[in-house]
């Protein structure tokens, strides 16, 4: 019988994960002038740009690592164009602070917004899209490379093909299953492309992708229709998109995925921002979030997935729960964790985990009634004044204990 450890492995990862636009503002992205669902203005998001000095103080205390991307609008003003140096230095103070108090740095090179001059060109549809990218990219690590530990290519690029050309939810909210796969085949190439460079130029950087991966399971094994919803869920977001950046010679040096929950498929998919679905889980007694059914035992399910499917080591690059229930927050994460010390536990090589968010932030199409953050950000506040919630004091002793400790 194996001896079960107290700690999570040393050296290992516990941070928190942010993105530019959602905290930083819509830029010259072709987010500029977006308006959430909730009726709320993208705008400037929660103004991190401008308090970043502020913010870091949250950051530093919420985690080991940090996981974040810059604003490619802001650092670049066109194709083969040269980086912007005030913005440079804006975004070297960030890089520094964080190394000099011995944090890990996870950069994404692109988490969901292009520059507008990018997205005007046809976005990722446009052939040269991945040599544009490529350019950036080459140019922004000869600034930053000595800082970062860790990159990933692009977030999530099964959730951003799909809700940008399949359910309209993302710029351009257009259904277009030709440019999704165009989409998705350039950004593939421009991953190869950046890997095969910082492999050869940058070999201590870490590089992968992260893999949006949402369980997707039939209560009823017999249901056809049943069957057929969670085949086309899993045909449109799983291993047939994440095989474009894998299947060519395997180009990840770890496997990244975010992880939130689960979908039961019953009559139809059980989803907690549905009314219905809701509805429907609260009569089954599911315990669930404002989003997904929370079902923590899927991100070690997932872990050993990949590990198993591709021999690499494992990498959560986001995990979080939406709700206003700060003791429903508290309790997901416990649970969460719990379930990644297990498979550390069975020495499949885990490296860390990033929460999302440290901040309350704009939640993509939604706004900022979605609530996700370890730091709580108060939006009617005309300073919109950040205070640290329960559930991030709580991860702070995760992260200072290593350990996962009692609620």
């Amino acid at each position: 019988m194996s001896l079960v450890s107290e700690k999570f492995p040393d050296n290992f990862i516990l941070g928190t994960s942010t993105s530019a636009f959602q905290i930083e503002g819509a830029g010259e992205t072709e987010w500029k002038g977006f308006i959430g669902t909730d009726g709320t203005l993208l705008d400037l998001a929660i103004d991190h740009y401008s308090r970043y000095k502020e913010d870091l103080d949250y950051i530093l205390y919420l985690g080991n690592a940090y996981r974040f991307s810059m604003d490619w609008s802001k650092l670049q003003r066109g194709p083969f164009n040269p980086l912007d140096q005030d913005v440079i230095k804006h975004y070297l103070k960030i890089f520094k602070t964080l190394k000099e108090n011995n944090k890990k740095v996870l950069l994404v090179f692109n988490h969901f917004a292009n520059p507008l001059w990018f997205y005007r060109s046809g976005c990722w549809t446009n052939k040269s899209s991945p040599v544009w990218f490529f350019d950036y990219a080459k140019k922004a690590l000869e600034v930053f490379s000595g800082y970062i530990d860790i990159i990933n290519t692009f977030n999530e690029p099964n959730a951003y093909i799909n809700l940008a050309y399949f359910f309209r939810e993302f710029p351009p909210k257009k259904f277009n299953p030709v440019a999704r796969r165009m989409a998705l085949s350039n950004m593939a190439k421009a991953h190869s492309l950046l890997y095969d460079y910082i492999k050869e130029k940058y070999p201590h950087i870490l590089v992968g992708i992260s893999h949006a991966h949402i369980i997707v399971e039939v209560m009823n094994p017999k249901g056809v229709k049943q069957q057929l919803i969670k085949k086309f869920f899993d045909y449109i977001e799983h291993e047939p998109v994440h095989e474009y950046f894998t299947k060519k010679g395997a180009k990840i040096d770890y496997v990244g995925f975010s992880y939130y929950g689960r979908i039961l498929i019953d009559k139809f998919p059980l989803l907690a921002y549905e009314d219905r679905g809701r509805k429907r889980m609260d009569e089954l007694g599911f315990p669930h979030d404002d989003m997904w059914q929370l079902y923590p035992e899927g991100i070690y399910r997932q872990i050993k997935f990949f590990h198993e499917k591709y021999k690499k080591p494992v990498l959560i690059t986001e995990n979080g729960t939406c709700t206003n229930d700060d003791e429903i927050r508290k309790s997901s994460l416990q649970d969460h964790l719990t379930f990644i010390k297990k498979a550390c536990d069975e020495k499949i090589p885990v490296i860390g985990y990033f929460h999302w968010s440290t901040f309350d932030n704009y939640e993509l199409y939604y706004g900022p009634s979605r609530r996700f953050g370890l730091t709580a950000v108060d939006f009617k506040s005309p300073k919109l004044e950040r205070k640290i919630k329960e559930s991030g004091h709580y991860y702070h002793k995760v992260v200072e204990s290593n350990s996962i400790p009692e609620i």
